[in-house]
């Protein structure tokens, strides 16, 4: 995970400009606290880790945020004082047994191939309490056989899956509890005046049996 270490360090002085600051990225930001908000209702973020919580953008959930960028950390050290952040490897996870009753993690399985996907899966099972929630995100598989699929490089993004990979991937010692897409309109084709307007109606189309058609997938695990 070295690259993607070093793409996200010299990315890190304006990656929430560059990637939050404009109409397309409040969007996805509002969807994604939206969903994050519901899962992760009545936990306490004494006890959330936000794992490659990069700049912190969504730390308001979490006490605890972990990434292997150190130049993401310091951002999000700027932004949370306060907050219990560390550097780390999300394959070898700096934390004990049973640490925390949740794990959220977005835009970052997306980077991972199957076998550290399932290294991240594992560790993930060790540091959750029975019981515990494990909620992330990834590209949708059948979304860009409609599109055509990615354009990126290597390991950038490349890792599209469906809920069905997922559920043959964790199906030993995961339960599958929630799913809902992120993203189902076209977006960056859309007017920026006119967005934010078509938010609820992508919630909507999200949240449907149409959810696996949305840009990524959002899925919560809850621990056997």
């Amino acid at each position: 995970m070295d690259n993607i270490s070093t793409y996200y360090d010299a990315l890190a002085p304006d990656y929430d400009q560059s990637r939050f600051g404009n109409a397309y990225g409040q969007f996805i930001h509002r969807q994604e606290r939206q969903v994050l908000a519901k899962l992760l209702r009545g936990i306490s973020p004494e006890h959330v880790l936000d794992l490659a919580c990069g700049t912190g953008r969504m730390l308001e959930f979490a006490e605890t945020g972990c990434d292997f960028s150190t130049q993401m950390l310091a951002e999000a050290r700027q932004k949370h004082p306060s907050k219990n952040l560390i550097h780390g490897e999300a394959t070898q996870l700096p934390f004990a047994n049973e640490a925390f009753n949740a794990i959220f993690s977005l835009h970052f399985f997306m980077h991972l191939d199957t076998v550290t996907s399932s290294g991240v899966l594992d560790e993930a099972y060790r540091v959750l309490r029975p019981g515990g929630r494990l909620i992330f995100d990834f590209p949708s598989q059948k979304r860009r056989k409609i599109t055509g699929g990615h354009h990126g490089q290597n390991w950038h993004g490349s890792n599209e899956m469906s809920l069905e990979k997922v559920s043959n991937l964790t199906a030993n010692y995961w339960q599958v509890v929630e799913s809902q897409g992120v993203l189902f309109f076209p977006i960056h084709r859309i007017p920026a005046s006119l967005r934010i307007a078509l938010l609820p109606f992508d919630t909507v189309l999200c949240q449907s049996f149409l959810k696996e058609y949305a840009s990524y997938v959002l899925v919560c695990l809850q621990k056997k």
